[in-house]
């Protein structure tokens, strides 16, 4: 996995405003991509003690794999590949809720992909992250998106 300047999230997700909840990305290659969180940076799922509820790990996960997927789609000028979260299959979350603070590291592998059939498969993790590195698990699920047909065409199919 290759560690480089890579560009704004905002660049590669569709979403703007407090519904942006990726910070940036950290690394990337044609399989998989890590990105970071701060807890709390986005106040929109925010509980009253400050916490938010580990069901954000979906949603941290989902721009994960549109950040990789717009990685991988040619630099053109054209606009972000739109994606829809269409399956999550053994999701697992190890905690009720992330601290305000926190620094979280997503990560995403395309698994299975067909351009044909537009539909790829993810398989994320999210990790705390610490002084030395990753540290606990924190969240883990595979992940299918579906890609209209008009973007299907725009990466190489994994198998």
């Amino acid at each position: 996995m290759r560690t480089a300047e890579f560009p704004p999230i905002e660049g590669l997700i569709p979403h703007r405003g407090d519904s942006l909840l990726l910070d940036c990305v950290l690394e990337h290659d044609d399989e998989s991509t890590s990105a970071r969180v701060v807890v709390g940076a986005s106040r929109c799922l925010e509980k009253a003690d400050g916490t938010i509820a580990a069901w954000a790990a979906l949603e941290y996960m989902s721009q994960c794999v549109a950040a990789h997927e717009n990685l991988l789609a040619p630099d053109d000028g054209s606009s972000r590949i739109p994606g829809y979260l269409t399956a999550v299959v053994g999701l697992r979350l190890h905690r009720s809720h992330f601290e305000a603070g926190e620094r979280l590291r997503v990560r995403t592998r395309r698994t299975r992909g067909r351009l044909g059939l537009g539909a790829f498969s993810h398989f994320c993790t999210i990790h705390l992250e610490g002084e030395t590195g990753e540290e606990d698990l924190l969240a883990e699920g595979r992940l299918t998106i579906s890609i209209p047909r008009a973007a299907r065409n725009f990466a190489p199919v994994a198998s």
